[in-house]
């Protein structure tokens, strides 16, 4: 048969466990700190070994990372070179086709028989021309 229990019992064994779950917490914060401040005082170490070394004219390059950032330098001027084509391309297409809406005012309003009309689409188209090629020269000037 099942025996009752009191609840005086039940309150202190809840207790216990709940202050021995804090203890315990405590403990594993306490030991991160402490390894946390292990590894920040190597770093640091570690760091001015390094800069001794240097100071000292010695170099210690280990020769896969001056691989690496071989290959990444490279890596770099390749990714420059294509940048300045893509850019040219793109200033070509946008200079192409600025002149041909010019051209297109020209055939279109410039032909009107209204003189002032007329007038207005070749100028606009003349303008257009012009702020064009004075864009692109600048831009092209800028990616060499």
């Amino acid at each position: 048969m099942p025996q009752a229990r009191s609840s005086g019992s039940k309150s202190s064994s809840s207790t216990k466990r709940t202050s021995a779950k804090k203890s315990t917490g405590a403990k594993r914060t306490t030991a991160r700190k402490s390894t946390s401040a292990r590894k920040s005082t190597s770093a640091r170490s570690g760091a001015s070994r390094a800069t001794a070394s240097r100071s000292n004219g010695a170099t210690t390059a280990d020769p896969r990372l001056e691989a690496v950032a071989q290959r990444v330098r490279k890596l770099n001027e390749r990714i420059i070179d294509e940048s300045k084509s893509a850019g040219e391309a793109t200033l070509t297409a946008y200079e192409k086709a600025l002149k041909a809406i010019a051209s297109s005012l020209e055939r279109g309003p410039g032909k009107s028989d209204v003189e002032w009309i007329s007038a207005l689409a070749t100028t606009q188209a003349k303008w257009i021309r012009d702020v064009t090629t004075a864009w692109t020269s600048a831009a092209r000037d800028v990616l060499k």
